[in-house]
């Protein structure tokens, strides 16, 4: 080995030193509860990122997670700079990303999946949307803007026609999906009806004469996913091998869940802040599996019919436009 050869490799061994040095000490990843977050509940619970992170080059990185049913805390979170990664569904992200352009540059790192979204009511004059009065709530996440509320919106412009995409607006109330169940389980409250997704409509459709008025897939053609991982420009650019070791955690724990449901279904129940039976968590694992995926779907819609409907003022020319490049999947949309 040559000298000057001995120089380079010592040059560039420097150069990896000084990059893993200086790349965060402490992750902070902000998600909401329930299965749809069943990958980052394994890579929580197993530790995978700081595994993933000492192979690449950053050992010791702490990982720090906030559970918040409040969508909000997270977004609030990453734009204050209390969280650097923030774990949400399709509408938030397309709105901070519109937003946040020159400002708070914002893009998707993957996704965590495209699960189905069910609709579930206990009145049994609803029976499709158009049945729904003004004695009925329908519970979603974040009313006017969740994915599910956005998919209402779809729904009452092809019921109703373009430009009625609010008719269905007075009849729905902010609820976290364990507080939904709640509600629906107690027969008392107000809220009758909830669009939600895995565990909960299983456990509502158990409420006799409960029933499904409408399916995700009965609005929107194809897998649509539910929720992606996203951060800043600025994280993004100065911690490259972290949000390396993010992609590799997240990619073992879809494996996981592919091929291990027994051991996805105890990590979920470890963390479970509704009461679940973990055998029907793992019928649930087994039947939902390959919907759990990294591949971006429907992102572009959204955000298109969002711009159209006046949610956000700039819309994107593709999808790739709202991801890093390490992120545009061949087979994303």
């Amino acid at each position: 080995m040559t000298p000057m050869f001995r120089a380079l490799i010592l040059a560039a061994l420097l150069l990896v030193s000084a990059a893993a040095r200086a790349e965060a000490p402490v992750l902070r990843i902000g998600m909401q509860p329930g299965m749809s977050y069943l990958a980052l509940i394994i890579m929580q619970n197993e530790g995978l990122i700081e595994r993933h992170a000492s192979a690449a080059g950053v050992p010791g990185l702490k990982v720090e997670w906030t559970v918040s049913a409040n969508g909000s805390v997270i977004t609030d979170g990453v734009l204050s700079g209390n969280l650097d990664l923030g774990a949400t569904g399709i509408p938030a992200f397309v709105t901070l990303w519109a937003k946040g352009r020159g400002l708070v540059d914002i893009k998707g790192i993957a996704s965590y999946g495209s699960l189905p979204g069910v609709l579930v009511s206990r009145n049994p004059a609803v029976r499709i949307i158009a049945d729904f009065t003004t004695a009925d709530r329908i519970a979603v996440p974040a009313a006017k803007a969740s994915i599910q509320a956005i998919l209402l919106a779809m729904a009452a412009e092809k019921t109703f026609g373009e430009g009625q995409h609010d008719r269905l607006d007075k009849f729905e109330i902010s609820l976290s999906h364990p507080d939904a169940l709640t509600a629906m389980l107690s027969g008392h409250s107000e809220v009758n009806a909830h669009f939600s997704s895995a565990p909960y409509y299983q456990a509502e459709l158990k409420i006799p004469g409960a029933h499904v008025v409408l399916t995700k897939e009965d609005i929107f053609p194809g897998p649509l996913t539910h929720g992606m991982m996203w951060t800043t420009t600025k994280f993004h650019n100065a911690n490259p091998l972290i949000l390396k070791a993010v992609r590799a955690a997240l990619a073992e724990a879809m494996t996981v869940i592919h091929t291990d449901p027994p051991r996805a279904a105890r990590d979920y129940m470890a963390s479970a802040r509704e009461k679940v039976d973990e055998a029907e968590v793992r019928d649930i694992i087994r039947e939902l599996g390959d919907r759990y995926e990294t591949t971006p779907r429907g992102i572009f819609p959204v955000a298109r019919f969002m711009h159209r409907i006046g949610m956000i003022k700039t819309g994107p020319a593709s999808w790739r436009d709202m991801f890093f490049e390490e992120g545009w999947d061949p087979d994303g949309s």
